[in-house]
């Protein structure tokens, strides 16, 4: 595993894996200015401004291509991925997501046609 991956509104999953102090480093993905100033002073996190995801399958498709347009991640990498279901809603982390980088077949093939890493890329050759 290269990295734990969030999505948090309020902040309070990230603080809550920041405080198990992880030897892998934890990238919070949160829709608000505010939040990702705020955690960008907790232990291991890495703050990402990320769009609002209604969904989960299309949360983990922005871990794939924000993660891999920085270059942290290649293709077959594995990332784990926490997430609430309904989202948007504090409160509501639900979900743990074993995910393989450029796999988008567990993401319950909701995304229209986006379930290859070919879809995702550019991947290198």
């Amino acid at each position: 595993m290269k990295y734990l991956c969030t999505f948090t509104g309020s902040g309070d999953s990230a603080r809550r894996l920041s405080r198990l102090r992880p030897v892998r480093p934890v990238f919070a993905f949160t829709p608000t200015e505010q939040v990702s100033s705020q955690l960008a002073l907790a232990w291991g996190i890495i703050p990402v401004l990320a769009q609002p995801a209604p969904h989960t399958d299309e949360m983990t498709a922005q871990v794939d291509r924000m993660l891999f347009e920085a270059g942290l991640v290649e293709p077959d990498d594995t990332v784990v991925i926490t997430a609430g279901s309904p989202a948007g809603q504090a409160g509501t982390t639900n979900l743990l997501r074993v995910h393989r980088v450029g796999d988008l077949s567990d993401a319950g093939g909701r995304l229209e046609g986006r379930k290859t890493r070919e879809s995702i890329g550019p991947w290198p050759a």
